[in-house]
């Protein structure tokens, strides 16, 4: 198992037929990273920022999303399944034949096109919260900084 905790650090890469597997990560912004043809399973990622990050053709499988912000994130040709995203924020991303299944969105802010794919295929979406905490993420990097 990998696991990493990390505050505030910054990658930037490029990969292609990767496995990612049981990945931890903890507080940290990802930046103008490129996956292409990667598989993401059982993996967890707590306050995370994905800025500007391309997934193409990849398959996120099992994989908890928790406090997280995508930002200017382009999935293209990209799977979800049997993933939960809570109280996530998703902002001016691109959904190119994208697909969701069987996976949640708690408390999240879905773009127009997110909810469209969401609306098959078994997944769930639920809010229970009244504000929006999805902004704490960047007071807390910034503070941090």
């Amino acid at each position: 198992m990998i696991t990493q905790t990390i505050e505030m650090t910054q990658f930037v890469s490029s990969a292609s037929y990767q496995l990612v597997k049981e990945e931890e990560l903890t507080g940290l912004v990802i930046s103008s990273q490129t996956l292409s043809s990667s598989s993401i399973v059982k993996s967890s990622y707590q306050q995370v920022v994905f800025s500007d990050c391309v997934f193409h053709a990849c398959e996120f499988k099992g994989v908890t999303f928790s406090n997280c912000v995508f930002e200017n994130c382009n999935f293209e040709f990209s799977h979800i399944r049997d993933c939960k995203f809570i109280n996530c924020n998703f902002t001016n991303c691109t959904w190119i034949a994208a697909t969701s299944t069987n996976s949640s969105y708690v408390d999240c802010d879905l773009d127009s096109t997110l909810i469209k794919i969401t609306q098959t295929s078994l997944n769930l979406i639920h809010f229970k919260r009244q504000e929006d905490h999805t902004t704490d993420i960047y007071i807390q990097f910034a503070h941090a900084a």
